[in-house]
C-alpha cells in the first residue's frame, strides 16, 4: 500500500511539473484551504459517478467524513446508483471502527471494504478518470490536489486496483487479528520489530531455530508484509504491539 501509492503521489507531482506552464488545461488543482470546497468538491465527483468510487482513508477527520457523508448521501437518492457502479472502500485499521465508516457499511448499498495494515495515503478516485488526494501527513495539512487529467486519474485507479488485492475483507481482518493476539506471536513479533537476528530471537524464546523460522513466516504472510522489518512495523498498526512514545 504504501510504495504503490507514495507512487501515485510522484505521479501527481510529475503530471504538475509537465503542465505547470500549461494553465488552461490544468491537469492538476491545489485546492485552497477553505473546508467548502473540499465538500463541495468531492460530492460533485461522487454525484456524477458513473463507473465505480474508490476510496482510501488513513484518518478520520473532516475531510474523511466529508467522503463518506457524500457517499452517503447519493446513495439516499431515490434514483439509486447507476446500475453497475462498483463502491470501494479501503481503509487503516483504526478507520475501521470510526462512526463514518461504521455508518456507511450499515446503509451504503453495494459497498465493499478491506482492511490494509500498511500505511496510506489518502484519496478519491471516481471511473478512473478524476481523482481528489490529500495527505494528513503534509507540510500543509489544508491542502488537496483534483486530478482531472484522465491519464493520470487512471494510472492512479490502476495503483488502487493493486493495492485492493492486498487488502483483507473485515471479517478475514477480524479473524487474523484474533488469531494474532496470544503471548506467542506478540514475542516473536517483538523480535522481528527490534531487528533481532533469528538465533538470537530463538534462544531467548527457548525454541528450536527451525520453529522459530516456521512461526516467522507464517506471520509474515497473515500480515501481507514483505520483509521481517515490515511485519513487525505492521504488528504495531494492528495493534498488536504497543507504539512507542
Amino acid at each position: 500500500m504504501e510504495r504503490a501509492l507514495r507512487e501515485a503521489y510522484v505521479l501527481v507531482d510529475s503530471t504538475m511539473s509537465t503542465h505547470r506552464s500549461t494553465e488552461r488545461q490544468r491537469p492538476v488543482v491545489m485546492l485552497g484551504e477553505d473546508s467548502g470546497s473540499f465538500r463541495e468538491t468531492a460530492a460533485s465527483l461522487i454525484g456524477g459517478a458513473k463507473y465505480g468510487i474508490s476510496i482510501a482513508l488513513l484518518h478520520d477527520g473532516p475531510r474523511a467524513d466529508a467522503i463518506l457523508a457524500a457517499v452517503r448521501e447519493r446513495d439516499s437518492r431515490q434514483d439509486g446508483w447507476p446500475a453497475g457502479v462498483a463502491l470501494r472502500l479501503l481503509c487503516a485499521p483504526k478507520v475501521l471502527g470510526t462512526t463514518s465508516v461504521t455508518e456507511l457499511t450499515r446503509h451504503a448499498s453495494g459497498v465493499e471494504v478491506r482492511i490494509s495494515a500498511g500505511d496510506l495515503y489518502e484519496a478519491l478516485i471516481v471511473d478512473g478518470s478524476s481523482a481528489l488526494t490529500w495527505s494528513t501527513q503534509s507540510s500543509n495539512e489544508e491542502l488537496a490536489t483534483l486530478v482531472t487529467d484522465p491519464a493520470t486519474a487512471k494510472a492512479l485507479d490502476l495503483l488502487y486496483a493493486n493495492v485492493w488485492k492486498t487488502g483483507r475483507p473485515i471479517p478475514e481482518y477480524l479473524q487474523i487479528r484474533e488469531r494474532l493476539n496470544t503471548d506467542m506471536v506478540r514475542r516473536v513479533l517483538t523480535h522481528l520489530k527490534n531487528g533481532h537476528t533469528d538465533a538470537v530471537a530463538a534462544s531467548e524464546m527457548s525454541v528450536s531455530l527451525r520453529t522459530y523460522r516456521r512461526h516467522v513466516a507464517k506471520l509474515m504472510r497473515d500480515v501481507g508484509a514483505d520483509s521481517r522489518f515490515q511485519a513487525g512495523a505492521r504488528s504495531v498498526e494492528l495493534g498488536l504491539l504497543p507504539r512507542q512514545p
